[in-house]
């Protein structure tokens, strides 16, 4: 277990969390989840604010007298609507946008860092399509598996999906930096190596994505966290130190 990396790299993906480019590609994912998700949450929470605001508290009902058990529902129904819509609907789907620049915010990461780095190694459209699909049968495989296991977990039931998030998060972070630097069989052998730094890591992060609008942060700061961790497991310096 490599604390000291864990460490190292945590504190560097806090800075990067400052990088101008780092910061525009949060905005950018936010605009977009805004832009698929605002007039479709703005119609839906109208339509809560008009039953909120038509449906009284109490009612007065012959043989029963006043009943005011409706307003446990429509009390505050706005703003319990729009937590659950913010929880559920739109920090997912910033959370997936962001997924599709992670390779851009490890490029910013590196070019702040590490700017002596050579250029990235080129992959092939047949070597990206055959780990995607590899991935994808991984990531199927193993919510499967937790999924069966959560039936008998009991209360332990949200452990074992943390530890399968985990996991799934520290393969898809470490390979998007990997990849780009090393081939798939050497990036695979280091994530062998080191599987419980990166696993620790994954688990770290997957418990970060339950917490509302940190959870916005969590795949920009974890894929940079990652970086650090990737070029410190194969002895590359970040500029800082090497002044």
């Amino acid at each position: 277990m490599r604390y000291d990396l864990l460490t190292v790299a945590l504190k560097r993906a806090i800075r990067a969390m400052t990088d101008p480019k780092v910061i525009g590609i949060l905005l950018l994912s936010l605009a977009l989840m805004l832009l698929l998700t605002g007039p479709f949450v703005g119609v839906f929470l109208a339509l809560v604010w008009i039953i909120e605001l038509l449906t009284p508290e109490k009612l007065n009902l012959p043989w029963l007298g006043e009943v005011s058990f409706l307003g446990v529902f429509t009390k505050g129904l706005v703003s319990r609507t729009s937590w659950v819509f913010w929880t559920y609907i739109m920090a997912p789907v910033a959370v997936s946008i962001v997924g599709f620049f992670l390779d851009r915010i490890v490029a910013a990461v590196e070019a702040r860092d590490y700017p002596a780095l050579p250029a990235i190694r080129s992959r092939t459209f047949s070597e990206s399509l055959i780990y995607s699909l590899r991935f994808l049968a991984l990531m199927a495989t193993v919510s499967l598996a937790a999924l069966i296991a959560s039936f008998f977990a009991g209360i332990l039931a949200p452990v074992i999906f943390v530890l399968a998030n985990g996991y799934l998060i520290s393969k898809e972070y470490f390979d998007t930096v990997g990849l780009r630097r090393l081939p798939e069989t050497e990036v695979s052998a280091l994530e062998g190596a080191n599987q419980t730094t990166l696993w620790l890591l994954g688990i770290g992060l997957a418990l970060g994505l339950t917490v509302p609008f940190l959870n916005l942060l969590i795949p920009i700061f974890g894929v940079a966290a990652y970086t650090h961790v990737f070029h410190g497991l194969i002895g590359n310096r970040p500029v800082s130190e090497l002044q």
